[in-house]
């Protein structure tokens, strides 16, 4: 609108509220905005201009109080809620799994995880490292979730799964396994159930062998694996409450006390077999040097064999029993007689003697090589060598440290020997160690 007062300046009138030009004169000065219906006049100078802003007519909540709006709040909350109520209980026992969008095409994204519980490193027949890796596999969402307890068989060198088995325990709370000295890769699941697995297929085959000895016919009511070094066996509880160990190469069973016994008897076909130690420190000397020992002693595959017994500087009291006072009546001796019977012994040496260990254990050892791990100072900060010997000059061959972030503790019977490398396992990492020292792979699971 445009005012043509000619004692007046022209200006377009504006709406000081909104900025619209669309207004009307309700009376001489006075106008309306159309647009948010604010009232405005003009001082008769044309400077100033005062208004005031009046809600439209056609506002649904023109003239409601703060009381009326209240009422009408708690009218559509009444509305609302039983619907939203229905839809989320329709949404929580739908059929359908909850899914999200995870592309632009809206493709759905399905939740997978897999917890792993145990690792057990073990070589294939063909030569490969691998490590099987038992878990619980889930997939889907809370209201519809699928889970499958698994072995996954991964290839180290590839880094990838090769093999993938459902498990046949509704539960999985428990796994150990365990090579043993026939090549047989051994595994209890749930303390009950004795399985293998295949070398060559990579199967999981539960074992029914012990079924054929009259005192496991009853079967399992608990079972363990001897300690690492002991006897290739188990140690069981039938389910008629009686404590057996079994020793499966040999398919034969043993009381506590005959076991005992057989570890030191003479063996029905014995071979000279070489093998090596760390000396252990002694109450009776505690201050002497830790030794590699390098020794040949009798042997038989799946015969009973102990571990109870150990090189280090002693009070040697032959084979006499009973509580002693003093070094009357003893001897100073490397290892005692009593252990000398267990070991089977022949012969020993120092294997090492300018070398100094602390923290040292044996990994693995032939005829032509030898493993060991050990820290080069009693501090505990000092961090673990791990050295390859040559088995017959002593010559160490390379030295490595653990990779970064890959710290490995008790390595006892968790070390395997391939034609690829070591596998060192320790809770949730491998780490494939080349026969040249190099590192091959790692990975965390």
């Amino acid at each position: 609108n445009w005012t043509t007062n000619m004692s007046k300046h022209i200006k377009v009138i504006k709406c000081p509220h909104c900025g619209s030009t669309k207004v009307r004169e309700t009376r001489p000065d006075y106008y309306q905005c159309e647009a948010c219906s604010t009232e405005f006049f003009l001082d008769s100078d044309d400077i100033n201009i005062n208004h005031r802003y009046i809600a439209p007519e056609n506002n649904l909540l023109n003239g409601l109080n703060a009381k009326h709006l209240a009422i009408i709040g708690a009218i559509l909350g009444f509305m609302i809620i039983p619907f939203v109520i229905s839809t989320c209980f329709s949404f929580l026992s739908s059929d359908d799994p909850i899914t999200f969008n995870s592309t632009a095409n809206n493709e759905p994204k399905i939740e997978e995880s897999f917890s792993f519980k145990k690792l057990v490193p073990f070589v294939t027949k063909d030569g490969r490292a691998v490590v099987a890796v038992f878990g619980v596999y889930s997939r889907g969402d809370y209201a519809k979730k699928i889970t499958e307890n698994q072995i996954r068989i991964y290839d180290l060198k590839k880094d990838e799964p090769i093999k993938t088995t459902q498990l046949p325990i509704e539960k999985l709370k428990e796994v150990e396994g365990r090579t043993f000295d026939d090549g047989s890769v051994n595994i209890i699941l749930n303390n009950s159930t004795w399985y293998t697995i295949d070398k060559s297929t990579l199967d999981l085959k539960e074992m029914t062998s012990y079924k054929n000895v009259p005192e496991l016919e009853s079967g399992f009511a608990n079972i363990k694996f001897l300690s690492n070094g002991d006897s290739d066996g188990f140690k069981i509880m039938t389910n008629t409450a009686k404590e057996r160990f079994y020793l499966p190469i040999i398919n034969k069973v043993y009381t506590q006390r005959e076991l005992f016994e057989a570890c030191s008897k003479p063996l029905p076909n014995p071979v000279v077999k070489t093998d090596f130690d760390f000396s252990r420190t002694t109450t009776d000397y505690p201050e002497q040097e830790i030794q590699l020992i390098k020794y040949s002693h009798y042997t038989q595959v799946g015969y009973p064999k102990s571990d109870s017994w150990s090189f280090g500087w002693c009070r040697d009291f032959g084979r006499k029993w009973g509580i002693f006072v003093g070094n009357e009546g003893s001897v100073k001796a490397f290892i005692s007689t009593f252990d000398r019977e267990r070991a089977r012994l022949i012969k020993y040496e120092n294997f090492t003697p300018d070398a100094t260990y602390f923290s040292a254990s044996v990994l693995w050892s032939n005829d032509s090589h030898v493993f060991i791990r050990f820290k080069s100072t009693a501090s505990e900060d000092a961090e673990y060598v791990y050295q390859l010997l040559d088995a017959t000059t002593a010559k160490p061959l390379w030295s490595v440290k653990e990779p970064e972030n890959y710290h490995f503790y008790s390595l006892q019977g968790h070390v395997v020997h391939s034609p690829q490398g070591f596998i060192i396992c320790g809770y949730n990492k491998v780490w494939l160690l080349g026969l040249n020292g190099k590192t091959v792979a790692t990975r965390e699971f």
